[in-house]
């Protein structure tokens, strides 16, 4: 039996022989797979895109976007109550929604130091955060209180409750809460929420108490009335109502 072989010629060489192996031409496997996660992360991303987008808005009454006048012309007020305080503050760079964003260089308000748990200060907040902490911290210092820490002020991110997450913008978003971690009193003791809150810790519900009491909070969320999602820290949320603004007029028809 004659059995066929292919000979090259000497005017082929090596390219044509690759030529004729399609996986090799292709990049092999290894292009294939790369194809495969890209198209794989571009779904991800397409998806992660759409559920932001079913996100529902959470804000204060009279609010819109971008700022209306109204809401710019109460962002002036306040910043002006925070200087007749004594609050030395900065404009900042608009990060999410937030109205009228602010820093506190110094990162103190109402006598008590801000002490972040993550990265360096300073942060940046709505007005309106800063002046509710500077008008209700005091009754925190005169429980003994000298330092907050806490992990976040700004964040684009949904509420998060009930151990759920809603589709509901949370006010992280527009730099109107603070989710503090643990507080330190006059002697340097730290008691901390998720150790320390379960054992019955005397500062700490007196803390919540105060912050509760002071209804200058919109939510004070606690491991008390939402242990699922807030077993480690207090989610305080300044309060914030901005003045409806007057309807448009309308061109009459000509």
């Amino acid at each position: 039996m004659l059995v066929a072989v292919a000979v090259a010629s000497p005017g082929v060489g090596a390219g044509a022989a690759r030529a004729e192996t399609p996986a090799a031409s292709s990049g092999g496997p290894a292009k294939a797979k790369a194809k495969k996660t890209k198209r794989a992360g571009s779904k991800k991303k397409r998806a992660s895109t759409r559920a932001r987008r079913r996100i529902k808005p959470n804000m204060p009454p009279g609010w819109s976007w971008p700022p209306s006048k109204a809401m710019i012309a109460q962002g002036d007020a306040c910043v002006r109550k925070l200087e007749a305080a004594e609050v030395a503050w900065k404009k900042s760079r608009r990060e999410g929604k937030i109205a009228t964003a602010i820093k506190v260089p110094a990162m103190e308000l109402g006598g008590i130091k801000l002490v972040p748990t993550f990265r360096k200060p300073p942060f940046t907040m709505d007005c309106h955060l800063a002046l509710g902490l500077s008008q209700h911290l005091p009754a925190l210092h005169q429980l003994g209180v000298r330092e907050i820490h806490f992990s976040s002020i700004y964040r684009n991110t949904p509420v998060r409750t009930g151990g759920t997450v809603k589709r509901v913008l949370s006010r992280h978003a527009l730099g109107l809460a603070i989710d503090i971690r643990a507080f330190v009193d006059a002697d340097g003791r730290k008691a901390e929420v998720l150790t320390d809150y379960p054992k019955g810790d005397e500062l700490l519900l007196a803390v919540e108490q105060a912050l509760s009491d002071s209804g200058g909070f919109r939510t004070v969320l606690t491991p008390r009335n939402d242990p699922k999602s807030h077993y480690d820290h207090f989610h305080v949320e300044a309060r914030v109502e901005y003045p409806k603004s007057p309807p448009r007029k309308r061109k009459p028809a000509s």
